[in-house]
């Protein structure tokens, strides 16, 4: 009879582990598809001329007015007095992974196209990584087959990263004759249309670099600026050990840096003013849906998951923002974008298998554990 019971708690308990799996799955889909519409809006907004820093300060005091009160009324206990050292770690978080980050991914957008820029976006969960080994927060074990098969993931997704920037290649599917305009001016080193050029974009063109490079480069920095932020989290929830209200100081920090950047770029008083419904639509999408939901969702997942397993489905926003963009805005496909994320996509895969092993294995020692126990008492 004992040894009966015993069985079906193990069978219970397992139900459940495979019933939070799947909840897990299914917000992490969830998230990566709000991506993709939040991607093929955000382009459409952009190539209607709205301006980057408008369109980002307004996302991010909607994600504010989301977040602030549930962060404030959710993590009263967690929460812990300020200090100087977490002071200029919420600082530093804000200026990466706000202020820059999100000026940074919509130069990108603007320059390149929805496919192109969430399939850069794989290349986050690489740079977090490397991040976290130079500062030695993973240990990578060559010797073992985990150890292995991340280094091989990561330098596959970075030669990846590699090929979407210096390659462009033919274009497979879809035609966009607003990036073929782009493209032919550029050569004249003439400006892009809808878009003013500053005094940094004009200085890339100088160089002898097209929209196209430029665009890649900042997807690139996004994706730095991303893995910075991700590891900067550690230290930072250490010493206030609340990720909601940490996240909304950080977006707080960042919507201050991007509203004195706007008010010292931003001439005319009138780009402040959204005057499109599609617009619109754009802005409040990104501040309830790409920051405030998918924020909420993926915290959750990381407490259940970890984040590693979270990182693990950012390659489902190249499918989605590709499949989106080429029905919605007609974007064109390109080989190199295609070549690219072939790459990525199998360094990830690599990473993912590696992690799902670590996960199995520590199920396995928390069900002999848990047996064990049931045996003494």
């Amino acid at each position: 009879m004992a040894m009966a019971e015993e069985r079906r708690n193990i069978a219970k308990a397992f139900r459940y582990f495979r019933y939070e799996r799947t909840r897990v799955q299914l917000a992490l889909i969830t998230v990566q598809l709000g991506y993709g519409f939040y991607y093929v809006l955000t382009k459409a907004a952009m190539s209607e001329g709205v301006n980057q820093f408008v369109f980002a300060v307004y996302r991010d005091v909607i994600a504010l007015c989301l977040l602030g009160p549930f962060a404030y009324f959710s993590e009263r206990e967690l929460r812990t007095s300020l200090t100087l050292p977490t002071l200029l770690m919420i600082l530093a978080l804000g200026f990466t992974g706000v202020f820059l980050q999100q000026t940074l991914f919509l130069a990108g957008l603007t320059y390149t196209n929805t496919a192109f820029a969430a399939a850069m976006q794989n290349a986050i969960p690489v740079f977090t990584f490397m991040i976290a080994s130079i500062c030695k927060l993973e240990v990578i074990r060559i010797s073992k087959a985990d150890g292995m098969a991340k280094v091989v993931g990561m330098f596959a997704a970075v030669a990846g990263a590699l090929t979407m920037c210096l390659y462009k290649g033919p274009t497979l599917f879809g035609t966009d004759p607003q990036i073929a305009e782009r493209e032919r001016q550029s050569s004249d080193d003439a400006p892009t249309p809808h878009v003013e050029n500053g005094w940094f974009i004009s200085t890339l063109l100088e160089f002898g670099l097209d929209y196209w490079q430029i665009g890649a480069l900042c997807l690139v920095a996004n994706c730095l600026c991303m893995g910075i932020y991700t590891n900067l989290q550690i230290p930072a929830l250490r010493r206030f050990p609340a990720p909601v209200s940490l996240a909304t100081s950080s977006i707080f920090v960042g919507s201050v840096a991007l509203v004195i950047t706007g008010l010292f770029s931003i001439t005319h008083v009138s780009d402040w003013i959204l005057r499109s419904p599609g617009t619109l639509i754009s802005v409040v999408y990104a501040g309830s849906i790409a920051s405030g939901l998918n924020f909420s969702l993926q915290a959750w997942a990381n407490h259940r998951g970890g984040p590693v397993l979270v990182a693990a489905y950012i390659p489902l926003q190249t499918v989605f923002s590709a499949f989106l963009g080429v029905v919605i805005l007609e974007d064109p496909l390109h080989l190199g974008s295609v070549i690219g994320a072939v790459f990525i996509l199998a360094g990830l895969y690599l990473d993912g298998a590696t992690i799902e092993r670590i996960y199995s294995y520590s199920w396995q020692c928390k069900q002999q554990e848990w047996r064990l126990k049931q045996k003494v008492e």
